[in-house]
């Protein structure tokens, strides 16, 4: 990215806002400060962002609506880093950025959302959202009404949307499936799956590039139980040590969603060290685990990149700036930590 109004006010030692009273030429800033910044300005070689300043015009903020289950769900910590890093870096240009911060996968309450965010006038939504017919209908009703549709972290089905920004959850599912054989050789693999939640396209298709991969590469293996845990700790628990009891000849358990406090748990007080467990994504609680042990690996998908690039393309979108990001899917990169490697 060129200069901006942030950079350029950490260059002069000044704040935003007395950068942006130079530019503009309003308020009060002494002269000698704004010939500084004047200066700086035309040697870092600032150019005016003229459609954030056509946005900052309007006597209202054009707002971009979010919606996340992040209720109960740190992993969501990190989109909200990258949404404020956006929000930061567009201070002044005209937009304000509204949070629908939900738990779990209701449908109803997920629709209640968008509609609440629609009333409030956003003109661009970044959704984090269920993948069924009634969101499909819903997300197609808010483009045909002009309004622009980022989906956040996971993917709608056959929606008219602007673009997608998050992670290939097949690929990630492939790689965990690789790493595994990797580690198990000719282990016959007996495995609980533990998922977040079947309406969430992502942990499907996590279970769906896993069970590829391990038939591709001819590895001996059966789902035993596949249970689902609505990202809560606690029902994981519960149903780990329900699967564990039920199930003697579990030797992995994978888990596709969050959920792996509940899960590490139940690992734990069963006590048998040679289960293989993997999860996704690198919060205190699976970093933990995985310094202990208790997990094998993790693999990861950079959520603060996401929730940057989605304010990012929401911005570029109602501003009707163009450049070769405006409108592409953004797919942030597979990463994978192990006990040597996390921090």
């Amino acid at each position: 990215m060129g200069v901006t109004v942030k950079s350029l006010a950490k260059a002069a030692g000044v704040s935003r806002g007395t950068v942006d009273r130079v530019l503009h030429n309003r308020g009060s800033v002494k002269p000698e400060v704004a010939s500084r910044i004047k200066n700086l300005a035309k040697e870092l070689g600032y150019v005016p962002n003229r459609a954030g300043r056509a946005l900052a015009a309007f006597k209202e903020p054009q707002k971009i609506g979010v919606l996340l289950p992040s209720v109960g769900n740190v992993f969501f910590d990190g989109i909200i880093d990258g949404i404020n890093d956006a929000i930061s870096e567009y201070e002044g240009l005209g937009i304000a950025v509204v949070i629908k911060n939900l738990k779990g996968f209701d449908v109803d309450s997920h629709l209640k959302a968008v509609d609440e965010l629609v009333s409030l006038g956003c003109k661009a939504l970044c959704l984090t959202t269920v993948n069924t017919q009634s969101m499909r209908e819903k997300i197609n009703e808010c483009s045909q009404k002009g309004i622009h549709v980022i989906l956040l972290n996971q993917e709608v089905e056959s929606v008219e949307r602007l673009c997608y920004v998050g992670s290939d959850y097949f690929k990630a599912g492939v790689t965990s499936a690789g790493l595994l054989s990797l580690i198990t050789h000719d282990i016959e693999l007996n495995i609980l799956i533990v998922t977040g939640s079947k309406l969430m396209r992502g942990h499907n298709q996590r279970i769906y590039g896993f069970i590829d991969e391990l038939r591709r590469l001819n590895k001996k293996f059966k789902i035993v139980s596949e249970v689902e845990c609505n990202d809560s700790d606690i029902i994981a628990q519960q149903l780990t040590s329900q699967a564990l009891q039920d199930f003697k000849e579990i030797n992995c358990v994978y888990v596709t969603g969050a959920g792996v406090q509940g899960v590490g748990a139940s690992l734990i007080a069963h006590g048998d060290k040679n289960i293989i467990a993997i999860a996704f994504d690198d919060i205190y609680t699976t970093k933990e685990l995985v310094k202990a042990g208790i997990i094998k690996f993790v693999v990861c998908q950079q959520p603060k990149s996401q929730g940057y690039n989605a304010i990012k393309r929401a911005y570029q979108a109602i501003s009707g700036v163009v450049d070769k990001t405006s409108g592409t899917d953004y797919f942030t990169d597979v990463l994978i930590k192990i006990s040597s490697n996390i921090d």
